[in-house]
């Protein structure tokens, strides 16, 4: 049997449906959302779109069973949404979290770095400073430098000693940093 909304498009009659089917629909709500508040704002919701939408709307049941369906459709509508909120402010937090822990640990060694680069003696640090931070090859270190490539090669190895000692809790980033460097070179 199909039921045209035009049954309660007078308001005489949509008020007796709101006044029949609110506190059952609210009730029928809570029980998908726990939250009165949140049953009562979608009946109210479902009950409103009925209204601005009573002459486009074709129910194929009787009204209750329209009701009851939209509102279910409504609560599950609405636990999704907050469940997408919910993991959308957990990866906030945690992206958040990891950001300031990386950025702390990043200005830490970044201060490491640099105390251990003033302990070394100045041709190592330049040296260190032109494989490193300019990413030159030791060919052309010692050819700018006007040096042959086992004295790079000795200078980064102290340069390199005296790092480690200064970094060693840092050993993870820092052996991927030195690896990184050396296949470069070996490379180049």
């Amino acid at each position: 049997m199909s039921t045209s909304i035009t049954d309660i498009s007078n308001s005489r009659t949509f008020e007796k449906v709101f006044k029949e089917y609110y506190s059952p629909l609210t009730n029928f709500a809570y029980q998908y959302l726990r939250d009165h508040e949140e049953a009562e704002e979608i009946v109210q919701e479902t009950f409103s779109k009925v209204w601005s939408k009573k002459s486009d709307l074709e129910i194929k049941t009787n009204i209750k069973s329209y009701l009851f369906g939209a509102v279910r459709n409504a609560c599950l509508n609405n636990l999704k949404h907050q469940k997408i909120i919910r993991e959308h402010e957990n990866y906030e937090m945690h992206r958040d979290h990891s950001d300031s822990t990386d950025f702390m640990e990043l200005d830490d060694l970044q201060k490491q770095i640099d105390s251990a680069l003033e302990e070394l003696p100045e041709k190592c640090r330049q040296i260190f400073i032109m494989s490193r931070y300019e990413e030159k090859k030791y060919r052309e270190i010692a050819d700018e430098l006007k040096i042959s490539v086992k004295t790079v090669e000795t200078q980064m190895s102290r340069a390199l000693k005296v790092m480690r000692k200064a970094l060693q809790q840092y050993v993870p980033q820092f052996v991927f940093w030195v690896l990184w460097a050396i296949e470069k070179n070996l490379s180049g």
